[in-house]
């Protein structure tokens, strides 16, 4: 795929995703929804006149679809280092890296949701909830894949997994508090 996922409309990014192949998958699907989740909590701090909240939060939507590319890359990165012999400690390090810094900025855009939820206007509230479950759900997915990346470079004792699942639960207790 040589478009970034951010150009791609939502029904071609189903398609993309749908297609066989090494393309977008997992990975990329939890960044877009971090993303999604920003972009709905944009829409609530935005009605709350909150700019430091509508800056961080574009900006965090931005990266997400950044990481949303990044793991497309990583993941080809990585089968074609594991053709050579020797495989490839890098390829493995992106692939566990990438889906981590996914679970990192859902749990922020979780956080921000989860204040505007309650301090944002009323009328707007399930947007913020909205927003808070996604991210909670994108970040609990990539915390997963992070933990079959990891099994998959024969590393189970990584701590870097009870990192991002710790993290991934932060973000649902956030979300589940908010219902």
């Amino acid at each position: 795929m040589s478009r970034p996922i951010g150009d791609l409309g939502v029904a071609r990014f189903g398609e993309v995703l749908a297609a066989a192949g090494p393309g977008p998958a997992a990975g990329s699907t939890a960044a877009v929804t971090a993303s999604f989740a920003a972009g709905l909590a944009t829409k609530v701090a935005k009605a709350a006149a909150d700019r430091e909240a509508v800056t961080e939060l574009d900006a965090l939507r931005a990266k997400a679809l950044r990481l949303a590319d990044d793991d497309v890359e990583a993941f080809t990165d990585f089968l074609e280092a594991r053709r050579k012999p020797g495989g490839g400690p890098a390829a493995t390090e992106a692939i566990v890296q990438v889906p981590s810094d996914v679970v990192a900025l859902a749990v922020r855009v979780a956080e921000l949701a989860a204040l505007l939820a309650e301090s944002g206007p009323d009328h707007l509230t399930g947007d913020a909830v909205t927003a808070a479950f996604l991210a909670a759900a994108a970040a609990e997915s990539a915390a997963a894949l992070v933990g079959a990346n990891i099994a998959d470079a024969g590393e189970l004792a990584d701590p870097r997994l009870e990192h991002v699942e710790e993290r991934a639960g932060h973000a649902r207790a956030l979300a589940e508090r908010l219902v």
